[in-house]
């Protein structure tokens, strides 16, 4: 992928990252605000059912708001500085974890969305999504983000580590 654009290089670190999923760091790099859970049952739940805030969001809901915010900086920018080839960055990163993790897992899709979300927020803004940013940190740290601690858009984001 070397022609998404200005910000090819941090792209290619979410792609590099997705070729050695379950190979992380142990440290806590930069994720200190955060909610740590290590129930994997309420990792589900969190993710699954669990309701956020008075608008009633779920962490899926949560995870594309923020998205949405991504792409409307991208349809902003003029046709010469929009990053190209973003579609094919969701088919090399699921088939990267898919190789890792195998789409047997209860968060493959997730995994998936994330990394793809991330390497897209960095297309388009570098590293200056700080909801994505983290979300990659966590990922790189052995955490799996999967829910959201307090009454959204308040609050932190929970994540399981086993």
């Amino acid at each position: 992928m070397n022609n998404v654009g200005e910000f090819n290089t941090l792209v290619e670190e979410v792609i590099e990252f997705s070729k050695s999923y379950g190979q992380f760091s142990l440290e806590k790099e930069g994720v200190d605000n955060i909610q740590v859970i290590h129930d994997y049952d309420k990792a589900e739940y969190l993710a699954y059912e669990e309701i956020y805030g008075e608008e009633e969001y779920s962490w899926k809901d949560i995870r594309e708001l923020k998205m949405s915010d991504v792409w409307e900086q991208y349809y902003d920018l003029a046709d010469v500085e929009k990053p190209r080839d973003l579609e094919e960055i969701v088919e090399v990163i699921a088939e990267n974890v898919r190789e890792r993790l195998g789409d047997h897992d209860n968060f493959f899709e997730d995994i998936v969305a994330d990394l793809n979300n991330c390497a897209i927020s960095r297309a388009v803004n570098g590293t200056k999504n700080n909801f994505f940013e983290s979300i990659f940190k966590l990922y790189r740290s052995g955490y799996l983000p999967c829910g959201w601690y307090g009454d959204y858009p308040n609050g932190t984001i929970v994540a399981y580590r086993d």
